[in-house]
């Protein structure tokens, strides 16, 4: 049993073609958003050695199985794992300093697993939407980052346009935000937000949030776990908040995003206006 910890020479898939051992397993310790990103490499790892079992271990009790459910929960990053030839410490760098030149799965894959950079993500369903607005249509809004919140949050007045604008349209605005096991207290709620419009009162589970993206007719995020994911259901429905972090840090896709840090006003609204314009006229 070997951990391996840094990559500076050899990076997981040369121990895989050097050492060809049968067993081994990531450690991979993040967020959601990361192993959102991350899910797409991993199965691309093991798809370029099948004759090797490749696992992966998550930590325990914040509920990450319910996207990857044969992921081993463990409680100690730093431990090699039992029963395997090698265990690899995936430490997932930011790319967000790097001014879009990679992406953080593509930072990975050329940092430490050695495979060609991969920055598509993996695909959940959109369920189909009805086809006469009514007014009562959601539109999931994430404003608070867990990690960097000075790096990517609005402040209360851009925020508050935002929220107005997005009712303008006719949609209901709901406050994406649950309150998970990373919870960083201080991302409190905006006054402006009303109690029934928000799920932060509801236990957190990735189950959740991924329902209430995919009842959702659009999601504007800033840059945190539900912009990976709302980039997995809906990406052409997906408004990015960008602050100081480059939506090309998260996918080369063509995302549509505003600048929080000199708003325009009416942004939101043309783009939301934009969209369900679109979607009456095919639908």
């Amino acid at each position: 049993m070997t951990l391996i910890t840094g990559y500076r020479k050899d990076k997981v898939a040369d121990y895989l073609r050097k050492e060809r051992p049968k067993k081994v397993c990531l450690i991979f310790w993040h967020g959601l958003g990361d192993l959102v990103m991350f899910m797409t490499s991993f199965f691309k790892l093991r798809q370029m050695f099948p004759d090797i079992t490749i696992d992966m271990a998550v930590q325990r009790g914040v509920g990450q199985e319910a996207l990857m459910k044969e992921v081993i929960l463990i409680d100690n990053p730093s431990r090699p794992m039992d029963g395997y030839d090698y265990t690899f410490q995936v430490h997932y760098h930011m790319s967000e300093y790097m001014d879009g030149k990679w992406t953080k799965n593509e930072w990975c894959c050329l940092r430490e697993l050695g495979i060609e950079p991969i920055s598509s993500y993996p695909h959940f369903k959109q369920l189909k939407r009805v086809k006469k607005f009514n007014g009562k249509h959601m539109v999931a809004i994430h404003y608070q980052a867990t990690a960097l919140p000075d790096a990517c949050n609005p402040s209360e007045e851009v925020a508050h346009k935002i929220w107005k604008e997005v009712k303008e349209v006719g949609f209901l605005p709901v406050e994406a935000f649950f309150r998970h096991a990373w919870y960083n207290p201080v991302n409190e709620k905006f006054a402006f937000i009303p109690e029934n419009r928000t799920v932060r009162g509801i236990p957190a589970s990735i189950q959740k949030l991924v329902r209430l993206l995919q009842l959702s007719f659009a999601s504007i995020c800033v840059a945190s776990g539900n912009l990976p994911m709302s980039l997995s259901i809906m990406p052409e429905k997906t408004l990015y908040l960008q602050k100081d972090f480059k939506i090309e840090s998260y996918t080369k896709g063509k995302i549509a995003m505003v600048d929080v840090n000199n708003y325009q006003n009416g942004s939101v609204k043309s783009w939301l206006k934009g969209l369900k314009e679109s979607y009456e006229q095919h639908n």
